[in-house]
């Protein structure tokens, strides 16, 4: 199958129009035909189903770590028959600013809405400011913003720019804003038209359960130069105590390097899937 061009792309996206997906969707793909998803499992299941050539969610952010949601669905997505086809393309790094915002006829904001992510990043910010406000967690920032506009005394973390299309007066722009705050995303689907030199590799494996097999593993990286950038383990279902790996390192096929790499890791695995070769900018 030919890879799609950028005006015939059709690509899901995380959240609703206004969140940090969004903005990132138009950045990398501003010819492309966006498709609003409220969640990343619905993205992922509508990848699937054919409903979109890709999709972009995130992946991990500075303050809160890898969003668990993109990995598990990534983690399924390798033990499927799809999972060859359907891989990460590119990574995207963002910076992110984020604002506290609310209706003008706010004056006491009692609950804060927000993702998890900006949760973290803010969570000394708030503790100052608004230790007695209630936080509640929702599944994207651009939702955030959304339930905080049909509220009095409601607030959202949230973009700057939601704020003008859901008509809130900024309360703060200074949220976190003593650490840089960054998200990564990632575009999954088939290969993209003119793909850019991959620089780093996922993988997605599980282990014999013995002692040492994942030191087995991050030993063959460390020999041969190969820096490890992203790890995570999740439980395997029914198999208590045994969990299932995804790891990010820089490096990609044809190099030698990895190459040997990938043939001594798929020895000490009881299952190894490449999910993804790519490239990372940043938008």
């Amino acid at each position: 199958m030919a890879a799609p061009s950028p005006s015939l792309l059709r690509l899901g996206y995380f959240g609703r129009a206004g969140s940090f997906s969004h903005v990132a969707a138009e950045r990398r793909f501003p010819k492309g035909n966006l498709s609003e998803c409220p969640t990343v499992e619905e993205a992922f299941a509508r990848l699937q189903a054919g409903d979109f050539s890709h999709i972009l969610v995130p992946i991990e952010n500075a303050s809160s770590g890898i969003i668990t949601n993109t990995a598990d669905q990534l983690m399924r997505l390798a033990k499927t028959d799809a999972g060859a086809a359907l891989q990460i393309r590119e990574a995207l790094a963002m910076r992110i600013e984020l604002a506290l915002m609310a209706r003008a006829d706010t004056k006491v904001i009692t609950k804060i809405y927000s993702h998890r992510a900006p949760f973290d990043h803010s969570r000394d910010w708030l503790q100052k400011h608004y230790p007695r406000a209630e936080q509640i967690i929702v599944e994207s920032t651009s939702e955030a913003a959304a339930l905080a506009a049909k509220e009095k005394g409601a607030a959202a973390i949230a973009g700057q720019h939601t704020a003008a299309s859901h008509r809130l007066k900024i309360v703060s722009k200074t949220v976190g804003s003593e650490v840089a705050n960054q998200t990564t995303f990632i575009v999954v689907g088939p290969a993209l038209a003119r793909p850019a030199k991959p620089t780093h590799t996922s993988l997605v494996f599980e282990l014999p359960h013995k002692p040492g097999s994942l030191v087995a593993v991050l030993h063959v990286l460390s020999r041969r130069q190969l820096n490890l950038t992203k790890i995570l383990s999740r439980p395997i279902p029914g198999r208590f105590e045994e969990y299932r790996f995804m790891i990010e390192f820089q490096g990609a096929a044809p190099t030698k390097e990895v190459v040997d790499a990938l043939a001594r890791i798929k020895r000490l695995t009881d299952f190894l899937a490449i999910i993804g070769s790519y490239p990372v900018r940043r938008i």
